[in-house]
C-alpha cells in the first residue's frame, strides 16, 4: 500500500526567519519597505514647474526654482514633457553646467512630446537647465529625488 502524505499549509516544515532587530518579529510576509514603487514615488516624488525657455539655458530644476530641487539629494527622471507653440519645428534638450545631457528631442510645430526614461534618468545631485533652437519652448519634468 502507497504511503499517502498530506500536505500541510503554513510555515510548517519551513524554516522561518527572525528580525535582528528588538523585539525580535518573526519575518513572516514581505512589509512592503523598500518593495512598493508606488509607495517610495509617493514619499520621493517630484515634478518640476511648467517653465518656459526664454534667452538661452533656462532653470527647470534647481535650488532655486519652485518647486524647489532638495541640494544633496539624488534626482532620477522618469518623465520629460516639452510643447511647442511657436509655429515651426524646434529642438529641446536638458542640461546641467551648460552641458547638454539628452540629446536634442524633436517636436513638430504645435506639438508637444513626452518621453519616458523607463528605467530612470539618474542626473544626480545637480541644477537641471532646459534649453532649445528657439524660446518660448515649455519643459517639465517629473521623477523622484532622494
Amino acid at each position: 500500500m502507497a504511503e499517502v502524505r498530506q500536505q500541510i499549509a503554513g510555515s510548517q516544515d519551513r524554516p522561518l526567519a527572525q528580525s535582528a532587530v528588538a523585539p525580535y518579529p518573526l519575518l513572516v510576509e514581505d512589509s512592503g519597505a523598500n518593495t512598493n514603487p508606488r509607495g517610495y514615488e509617493k514619499d520621493n516624488g517630484f515634478y518640476s514647474e511648467v517653465v518656459t525657455r526664454a534667452a538661452g539655458a533656462t532653470a527647470l530644476w534647481t535650488i532655486a526654482t519652485t518647486p524647489a530641487r532638495t541640494a544633496g539629494l539624488v534626482t532620477t527622471i522618469y518623465t520629460l514633457e516639452i510643447e511647442n507653440s511657436t509655429g515651426a519645428a524646434v529642438t529641446g534638450w536638458l542640461e546641467i553646467g551648460g552641458v547638454a545631457i539628452t540629446v536634442p528631442f524633436h517636436i513638430a510645430t504645435l506639438d508637444s512630446v513626452v518621453i519616458d526614461f523607463i528605467g530612470g534618468f539618474n542626473t544626480g545631485d545637480a541644477d537641471i537647465d532646459c534649453n532649445a533652437s528657439v524660446d518660448d519652448i515649455v519643459f517639465s519634468i517629473k521623477g523622484t529625488e532622494a
